[in-house]
């Protein structure tokens, strides 16, 4: 399963989290994809021309965010950070995928979302900050 006769090229966000753990274990399953791991440290998914920069150097096909604030008591004291790892560094990737025709994957849990229960199907409640 190639992309024009070419491996897709997948970026994942957050490769030292649980989820990028997880990838790095199941990417040999998939040969005919070249996956790109990213540290913070490698790239910063909170700066725009990071992002652009990275970019620029890599064709990338699909980016998979598994980046994520996970001290969840701390959260709760330092919003601000949290909501820039799971809103705007979010919607900053959002961004430029669709400027360079990559598909963005995100992934979550209902941490970040609210702690009142809710029903996906309803209107989502919009986040505090």
């Amino acid at each position: 399963m190639c992309l024009n006769d070419k491996l897709l090229t997948i970026l994942v966000t957050g490769a030292n989290s649980q989820l990028g753990n997880e990838l790095h274990v199941i990417a040999p399953q998939f040969p005919y994809c070249q996956f790109l791991f990213v540290t913070k440290a490698e790239l910063d998914i909170t700066n725009f021309n990071s992002i652009i920069k990275y970019f620029k150097g890599h064709s990338v096909d699909y980016c998979i965010n598994c980046a994520a604030y996970t001290a969840v008591d701390k959260a709760e004291t330092d919003e601000d950070q949290a909501y820039l790892i799971h809103a705007d560094a979010v919607a900053i990737l959002a961004k430029i995928c669709s400027q360079n025709n990559a598909q963005l994957i995100h992934i979550s849990t209902d941490y970040v979302l609210t702690e009142q229960p809710h029903n996906l199907t309803k209107k989502p409640i919009p986040p505090t900050r």
